[in-house]
């Protein structure tokens, strides 16, 4: 890169700071346990400071259901959607999870699937 190149001092620049703002990975993790919540990552159990979406490891379903039963001002249709939405969210054991570490804190994004 030249040193009198302004427009690659621009990019340098750039790419340190993009490194100081965006330094925290993102990774795929395989769930464990679900209650307590715990994931592994690149073959390393994590169990301690993960951090979920209450309805990743809900197990509400008899609940939800009944909220479901109730609602008489909605489709068939809607609260079926509503349940494949709940069910599609939650994790068990083997399934893929999106995860940002931050500093010594795991944080779940959310259940993925390949495509």
């Amino acid at each position: 890169m030249a040193q009198g190149d302004p427009f690659a001092r621009l990019v340098s620049m750039m790419a340190r700071q993009g490194g100081k703002a965006n330094n925290y990975e993102m990774c795929r993790a395989v769930v464990s346990s679900v209650d307590p919540l715990a994931i592994v990552v690149n073959g390393v159990p994590i169990a301690d400071h993960i951090y979920c979406n209450e309805i990743t490891k809900s197990d509400r379903d008899e609940e939800l259901a009944g909220i479901l039963a109730e609602e008489e001002q909605i489709s068939d249709a809607l609260k079926q959607w509503i349940r494949e939405m709940y069910e599609g969210q939650r994790v068990k054991p083997g399934d893929l999870v999106l995860v940002q570490r931050v500093k010594n804190s795991f944080l779940v994004i959310g259940k993925v699937v390949p495509i």
